[in-house]
């Protein structure tokens, strides 16, 4: 494995040494541990860390995650030499109640191990084990991803090329190394492959967290606000062979007091994914676009689980959590999106950038119409979007079933595909969907009117003219299947001998039934099909020259400069400091004394109202001790929902983001834990500013006043301290 990321790029990266984040300065901070800012940091703060201090940043910071680690659920890290991890509340919940819906009762009220043995072995919502991925081992396969790649290859040759060659590198990895977990990770849109590898904690268990109301307090009010005053941290427990692990060589040790105003703080994580080398066009697309999409069905999903609980007569205060949370982060995307002055930096940079390529003949006729290029597939996903996102069931039960049906029998589809889905559907029947299933059905209808044309083939066709209601009464009707007196469901996939009958009559059979799901489905998908080749061929075409952009870029500036988040690890530099607000500023640090005035000032009410033993035991806080800090760090957020699957369970999900990052300072002591940032900051996901952005943080006193004067957590503060 060759540690050149590309053939010939060496001579290129002498033309310059001013990097980009020196010229505009909208790459950010997310650093890769393979490569370093050792300059920047000597520069900025007279601190350059050696090889042992950034192995051991490393090896002390964690990825959560399922069976697949690389799904990423959240950030986390080891804080004692017991295998005791640190992490934030957000990415614990999934993992409680996935498996086990009555722990739903546990997220509100908190739960503390007295011991050892009280402490809950974790899943994730797959069923699978939780695990927290520790990452030990990098390699550059730029070279080896590349091989056999020519420049007469189109971008679906090259994709092809790239993805068999990855699976023989991951293949060759796991036969080296069995005991450790690999991934390819594409930094700078393709430019750099590396194969990142993993010890992996197959056995994490629940110690400690908080009330959900302390976690979250204020809730959507304060989310991604500051001042703030959120205790939303929890701890697990690493074990191996059914003892805790030691992690005596890799854990960060506690530092009572914390950091103090402008001091130097690292937070390592795995930050979410960002798009910062996006062009100018790829981002009036997510501005115009997806992002506008996206922020409609946040909307519209809020709404129908407001009115689900309205329905069934219930007051949920857990689950409009991960929607409030995404609606509100997306506003302020798109809102950075819609920004003048932001936008205008990216043209600013984007137009320096080409500057200086066509400055250099060389690189003028490699990429000087490299812009062009990325534009014109914009506008081919323009035309896309819509299609692909509403050319679809609308995750609606039964057409999903009937999709299945057509295509089990469809000749366009490969036998052996035929023949699983044959076998995965014999016996099986659709649910009949739900009040909040049939609501989300109506509004995909509603949305897609304002996304489609008039005539698109979707109402024409797939709905047969009528809109989300029609089309429900026609296919499912009103009633429940079996229920003496109600009226049947209409289609036959509700039924499995019928439908295992209309599969078993082949193709002639589906083309000539009239059941309203067949018909819709025999409708939607050559549209589905269709639209799934298309947008994976825009991929491919988006990747290839991404990949080109990179080239450039490390031609032009070098490759110190940084890469955008992709869910892997990262560290990150920042002081702390507080923030210009509102024609005053606003302080770095907020303690319990804010914190419960706060609740006062609102009457102690909902979503500014404390768990009652928080009241109860107020005397005994040290009511000077931080709560929150805000630091200049450059972190992402995370995304929580709240579902349900389709067997029925409920339970949390969290994907990705620094939440639950630890926060150290130069002697890699804690001082803190990332919650999240605030509203300022969400247009670091496109163009990255650190003036007003900042990254929130639970403060290390704070958590130690809440395990020992609120939970009686003595057990865990004493290991936490080395007591």
């Amino acid at each position: 494995m060759h540690s050149i990321f590309l053939p010939g790029l060496a001579l290129l990266l002498s033309l310059t040494s001013t990097t980009l984040a020196q010229e505009n300065g909208e790459l950010g901070r997310m650093w890769t541990f393979e490569n370093p800012p050792l300059a920047h940091l000597e520069k900025e703060y007279g601190f350059k860390p050696d090889q042992e201090w950034l192995d051991s940043l490393r090896l002390g910071s964690l990825r959560l995650g399922g069976e697949d680690i690389l799904s990423g659920f959240g950030s986390a890290s080891f804080v004692s030499p017991k295998g005791l991890i640190m992490t934030s509340t957000r990415c614990v919940p999934e993992a409680v109640t996935w498996p086990r819906p009555r722990h739903l009762k546990m997220i509100e009220t908190g739960f503390v191990a007295a011991t050892l043995e009280q402490e809950i072995r974790l899943r994730s919502r797959r069923d699978g084990w939780l695990t927290a991925a520790q990452l030990v081992k990098i390699s550059n396969v730029t070279d080896e991803v590349n091989d056999g790649v020519t420049p007469t290859d189109d971008e679906a040759r090259i994709k092809a090329k790239r993805d068999s060659n990855k699976q023989s590198i991951l293949d060759a990895a796991t036969r080296a190394d069995p005991e450790l977990v690999p991934q390819i990770v594409s930094l700078y849109q393709g430019g750099i492959f590396q194969l990142y590898q993993y010890r992996v904690y197959d056995d994490v268990r629940l110690v400690c967290m908080p009330h959900l109301q302390a976690a979250h307090f204020g809730r959507d009010s304060d989310n991604f606000t500051w001042p703030r005053y959120s205790l939303d941290f929890a701890f697990l427990r690493a074990y191996k062979d059914g003892k805790p692990a030691d992690t005596t060589k890799h854990c960060f040790k506690w530092r009572s007091g914390g950091a103090k105003k402008g001091e130097l703080v690292f937070v390592s994580g795995n930050p979410g994914t960002t798009k910062r080398l996006f062009t100018k066009a790829q981002l009036e697309f997510e501005r115009d676009i997806k992002v506008p999409m996206h922020l409609e069905w946040l909307t519209s999903s809020l709404r129908i689980r407001k009115d689900f609980d309205i329905f069934h007569g219930t007051v949920s205060r857990i689950r409009p959590i991960g929607l409030e949370n995404g609606l509100k982060a997306t506003r302020g995307n798109l809102n950075g999106l819609k920004n003048a002055e932001l936008m205008a930096q990216k043209t600013a940079a984007e137009e320096a950038f080409k500057r200086r390529v066509m400055a250099d003949e060389k690189l003028a006729e490699k990429y000087g119409d490299l812009w062009d290029r990325i534009a014109s597939v914009v506008e081919e996903r323009r035309l896309h979007q819509a299609r692909a996102q509403f050319q679809t069931t609308g995750g609606l039960a039964p057409l999903n079933t009937a999709i299945t049906t057509v295509r089990s029998c469809d000749p366009a589809e490969t036998e052996e595909y035929r023949k699983q889905v044959r076998r995965e559907l014999k016996g099986q029947g659709a649910g009949n969907p739900a009040y909040e299933s049939r609501a989300r059905f109506v509004d995909h209808v509603v949305r897609a009117r304002g996304w489609l044309p008039k005539d698109d083939p979707f109402f024409s066709k797939v709905l047969g003219g009528r809109n989300g209601k029609e089309f429900l009464d026609a296919v499912v009707g009103t009633g429940n299947a079996g229920h003496r007196g109600g009226p049947k469901l209409r289609s036959l996939v509700f039924y499995p001998e019928k439908r295992d009958a209309l599969v078993k009559s082949g193709w002639k059979g589906i083309q000539e039934s009239e059941d309203p799901a067949i018909v819709a489905a025999r409708e939607l998908v050559p549209l589905m099909r269709k639209n799934e080749k298309l947008g994976a061929e825009l991929d491919a075409k988006e990747e290839a020259l991404g990949a080109e952009m990179a080239r450039a870029l490390f031609a032009c500036y070098g490759t110190k400069v940084g890469s955008d988040g992709t869910m892997t690890p990262r560290f990150t530099d920042g002081v702390m400091r507080g923030i210009p607000s509102g024609g005053t500023i606003a302080p770095y640090r907020t303690t319990f004394d804010g914190l419960y005035v706060r609740g006062r000032e609102f009457d102690n009410e909902y979503p500014f109202n404390l768990p009652k033993i928080w009241l109860d035991r107020k005397d005994k806080i040290d009511m000077t001790k931080p709560v929150n800090f805000v630091s200049t760090s450059d972190i992402t957020r995370g995304s929580t929902s709240f579902e349900t699957r389709s067997d029925g369970m409920h339970g949390w999900r969290y994907s990705g983001g620094n939440s639950g990052s630890v926060v150290v300072n130069k002697a890699l002591e804690v001082v803190g834990l990332v919650v999240d940032g605030n509203i300022e900051s969400l247009h670091n996901d496109f163009v990255f500013r650190d003036d007003v952005p900042r990254a929130v943080s639970v403060h290390v006193d704070g958590i130690m006043e809440a395990l020992v004067k609120i939970y009686d957590a003595h057990r865990i503060a004493n290991e936490l301290t080395g007591n």
